[in-house]
């Protein structure tokens, strides 16, 4: 399976009540590679208002998908993953020193679409850091 394929069988779909198909999203994200991991991560963290999904197994998927692989980019983004989870905000000051130590692993959109969702961006400040760095990866 290619990204683009991945992509449109996950977005906005992602299977939070069905374990078996969670854990295959996962499992294929790793294959895809890329930035697939943390488009999953992306989708495990924004659960859409209309589902309801119970705190413990929120964190049961966030659990399986950070063991199912090693990345360093893991590690830099638990902070902002959890707190997207937990429902509070990250504060934009936090937000930006997350995107400036991703800012060393190219073309990690997904990872940032995180950072970027987890706080409050009052000022559009942590948007304007992203792109700015989405722009130089654009250039590598």
């Amino acid at each position: 399976m290619n990204y683009e394929d991945f992509y449109y069988s996950i977005d906005c779909k992602f299977p939070y009540h069905d374990k078996e198909a969670w854990k295959k999203a996962v499992d294929t994200s790793l294959t895809v590679g890329g930035d697939a991991p943390f488009l999953v991560l992306h989708e495990i963290c924004r659960v859409p208002a209309s589902e309801k999904l119970k705190k413990e197994n929120h964190r049961e998927i966030y659990d399986y998908w950070k063991k199912s692989f090693s990345h360093p980019v893991q590690n830099i983004l638990e902070t902002a993953s959890l707190t997207y989870i937990n429902r509070e905000e990250l504060s934009d000051e936090k937000a930006l020193e997350i995107l400036e130590e991703l800012r060393e692993y190219p073309m990690s959109y997904n990872a940032m679409k995180v950072v970027l969702f987890a706080c409050a961006n009052e000022q559009d400040l942590v948007e304007d850091k992203y792109d700015e760095i989405a722009s130089e990866w654009s250039n590598i």
